[in-house]
C-alpha cells in the first residue's frame, strides 16, 4: 500500500518539480546566452511544437468531440499567456521582481474563481497562502511601481488570467483523453502567442528572429506547465508561483554566495509554509491521473 502511495505520489508530483527547478534555473542559461530569453515568437513556436508532440500521441488512441476541447484551449491560453501577457501587451519593460510578486496572487485568484464556480467555499484559509506569499516577496524586492498604467495592467491581469487559466482548465475536457487535453491547452497558448507575434509583427512592420534555444526551452516549460496541472488541483499548481521564487533565493545564497539577512530569512519560511499549505490542498474534484 505504500509503495502504491508513493508511486502514485511521483506520478502526479515529478511534472510540477521538474517545472519548478527548470523555472527557477532558466536564469544561468539566459545570463549566460541572452539570446535564450523567451519571446513571443519563441512562445508560440514552443507552445506549437510541444501540440504537434503531444497530438501525435493523442491520435494513436483515437480522435474526440472537438467540441470538448474548446475548454481546455481556452485554459490553456489564459495559463500560459498570463505570466507573458506584458509581452503580449507590447509593454516596453516590466520588472521581473514585480511580476513575480503579481504572480504569487495567482493561489488567491484560483480559490476565488473556484467559488465563484461553486466548486469550493471561499474562506480566509484558502486566501491566506497567497497573500503570505506576496508579503514575503514585499520583503525582498521592491514594491511594483505604479507610475505606467500598462504596468500596471498587466500585474493585474497576470495573476487573474493565470488563475482563471488554472481553474478553467482543471474543470473543463471532461470525459477527453489526457493527452488531447494537454493537445489543446498548448494549442491554445500557441494561438495566443501566434495573436501577439502578429501584433508585434505589425507594430514594427517586420518579423523577429526566433532562437532555437528559447524555443526549446518554452516547449520544455509549456508541456510540463500543462502536464503538471492536468495531474494536480489548481490550487496545488498555483504553488509554482510560490516556489519557483523561494528555489531562486535559495539558489542566491548557495550560488551566488549572497549573505542570508532577516528579511531573507522571513521571505522564505512565508513562501515555504505558502508552498507546502498549497501542495496539501485537494478540492473535492479531485486531481485525475492521466
Amino acid at each position: 500500500m505504500a509503495e502504491r502511495r508513493l508511486a502514485r505520489l511521483w506520478y502526479r508530483g515529478w511534472p510540477m518539480a521538474a517545472l519548478c527547478v527548470l523555472a527557477s534555473t532558466v536564469w544561468l542559461v539566459t545570463d549566460a546566452w541572452p539570446q535564450a530569453g523567451s519571446t513571443l515568437g519563441s512562445g508560440m513556436a514552443g507552445c506549437l511544437i510541444a501540440a504537434a508532440v503531444c497530438i501525435g500521441v493523442a491520435l494513436r488512441r483515437g480522435l474526440e468531440d472537438a467540441s470538448k476541447l474548446a475548454g481546455p484551449a481556452l485554459g490553456g491560453a489564459l495559463l500560459l499567456g498570463g505570466p507573458a501577457v506584458g509581452m503580449l501587451l507590447g509593454v516596453g519593460f516590466l520588472d521581473a521582481g514585480s511580476m513575480a510578486i503579481a504572480l504569487a496572487l495567482t493561489p488567491v485568484v484560483v480559490v476565488v474563481a473556484e467559488s465563484v464556480g461553486g466548486a469550493e467555499e471561499l474562506t480566509g484559509e484558502g486566501l491566506w497562502p497567497g497573500l503570505a506569499a506576496c508579503c514575503g516577496l514585499l520583503l525582498m524586492l521592491p514594491a511594483p511601481s505604479l507610475t505606467d498604467w500598462r504596468n500596471d495592467v498587466a500585474l493585474l491581469l497576470a495573476p487573474v488570467l493565470t488563475g482563471v487559466g488554472c481553474v478553467v482548465f482543471r474543470r473543463s475536457g471532461l470525459g477527453v483523453s489526457v493527452a488531447w487535453k494537454v493537445s489543446a491547452g498548448l494549442a491554445g497558448g500557441g494561438v495566443v502567442f501566434g495573436l501577439g507575434v502578429l501584433a508585434e509583427s505589425l507594430s514594427r512592420r517586420g518579423w523577429s528572429v526566433i532562437s532555437p534555444a528559447a524555443t526549446g526551452i518554452d516547449a520544455v516549460l509549456s508541456l510540463l506547465a500543462v502536464v503538471a496541472l492536468g495531474r494536480l488541483t489548481a490550487a496545488q499548481y498555483s504553488a509554482k508561483y510560490v516556489l519557483v521564487p523561494l528555489a531562486v533565493l535559495l539558489e542566491g545564497v548557495l550560488l551566488l554566495h549572497s549573505v542570508p539577512t532577516w528579511r531573507s530569512v522571513a521571505c522564505g519560511i512565508l513562501l515555504a509554509v505558502a508552498g507546502v499549505v498549497l501542495l496539501r490542498r485537494v478540492d473535492s474534484a479531485s486531481a485525475v491521473s492521466p
